[in-house]
């Protein structure tokens, strides 16, 4: 049975120091001077004020830095249109969003294609398409800020690397969008799309058409399009399917790689960080938990903070059943309150 430490929110400030000072302790248990590590997060869109408190995340980093070789904050670009689209701009968003303390790597480089496959073998994919710049690290400590998520019920850990660390073409693969679209009431035939295709899949004739034959999936003009006009068909893949896609691309990102995990039970919103726009928290804070076990944390989590704001319809514990069944680690744990 896996355990999972609960560091509460028990007054109306909480005490990040002392809990990080426990938290770090335990990392250090498991990292060593040699090791290299990538610290995954989600630094919030620019409008966004409920992602994860940046000054929480340094004082973690401080704590954990000297103790190995190399430490530094990584993600991978998204899919969608964003300032995190690309490399730079991802960046420019995560140091104005106050993760300017330590080295920022967006593993999969300026326009999301820098990529390895890394082989699983599973019910969905035999091979993940996973942010390459991961290769130069042999550990990985996951700091997720929980949410709730329209098409998985919830985002934790299991998100945070899974979807996190795929490559803009691996974050295709997961949604099952390879057939992108283009709003022609908003398109305006400027051709940047034309112009960054790869493959020369899309002709500009006023509007845009993209040929499906051709098109590869890339994603490149979903964030190029100054309009939005590229839209990416979201309803392609069930929320079982997507659940099970992203758990196994968290499956690939920690294969042979030494881990911890860190949930935020704070400020959780309906929706995740990708949405740029302020959100209002819907449920109490709860407070911080850790654990060595990404399945236990994010189980730990589902119960903790209930299912009220979960769609009818969507299951969130099938992401952690399914992790269970592909031996990411068990649904069973202990839960060990920590005061503080």
């Amino acid at each position: 049975m896996s355990k999972v430490y609960l560091y509460r929110k028990n007054k109306e400030k909480i005490e990040y120091e002392s809990i990080l000072d426990d938290i770090a302790s335990k990392i250090k248990q498991k990292f060593n001077h040699n090791d290299k590590i990538a610290l995954k997060l989600h630094f919030g869109e620019e409008e966004s004020d409920t992602h994860l408190n940046p000054e929480l995340v340094k004082s973690l980093y401080n704590r954990i830095n000297n103790h190995v070789k190399k430490a530094v904050l990584m993600d991978c670009n998204v899919l969608y249109k964003s300032d995190r689209s690309f490399g730079e701009s991802h960046k420019k968003t995560a140091k104005k969003n106050g993760f300017n303390f330590a080295p920022i790597i967006i593993a999969d480089g300026e326009d999301g294609k820098d990529e390895t496959e890394i082989d699983i073998n599973l019910k969905h994919f035999e091979k993940a398409r996973i942010g390459k710049k991961l290769e130069n690290y042999n550990g990985v400590i996951s700091i997720a800020h929980y949410t709730g998520h329209d098409a998985t019920g919830v985002g934790g850990n299991l998100k945070n690397i899974g979807m996190g660390l795929g490559s803009k073409p691996g974050k295709l693969e997961m949604h099952n969008a390879f057939e992108l679209e283009v709003d022609k009431e908003t398109c305006t035939g400027c051709k940047k799309c034309n112009d960054i295709c790869p493959e020369n899949a899309i002709q500009v004739n006023n509007k845009a058409e993209i040929n499906q034959q051709t098109c590869i999936g890339c994603g490149s003009c979903v964030g190029w399009c100054p309009k939005g006009a590229v839209k990416i068909p979201w309803s392609n893949s069930t929320s079982k399917d997507l659940q099970e896609k992203i758990v196994e691309y968290a499956y690939a990102a920690l294969k042979n790689k030494k881990t911890y995990h860190i949930n935020v039970l704070l400020n959780i919103t309906e929706l995740c960080d990708c949405v740029n726009k302020p959100q209002k928290p819907i449920i109490q804070d709860i407070g911080i938990l850790a654990s060595n076990d990404i399945v236990s944390i994010d189980q730990a989590s589902i119960d903790l903070t209930g299912k009220k704001f979960i769609p009818e319809n969507i299951n969130p514990e099938h992401q952690t059943n399914y992790a269970e069944k592909i031996g990411l680690g068990e649904k069973k744990y202990e839960l060990i309150e920590i005061n503080h």
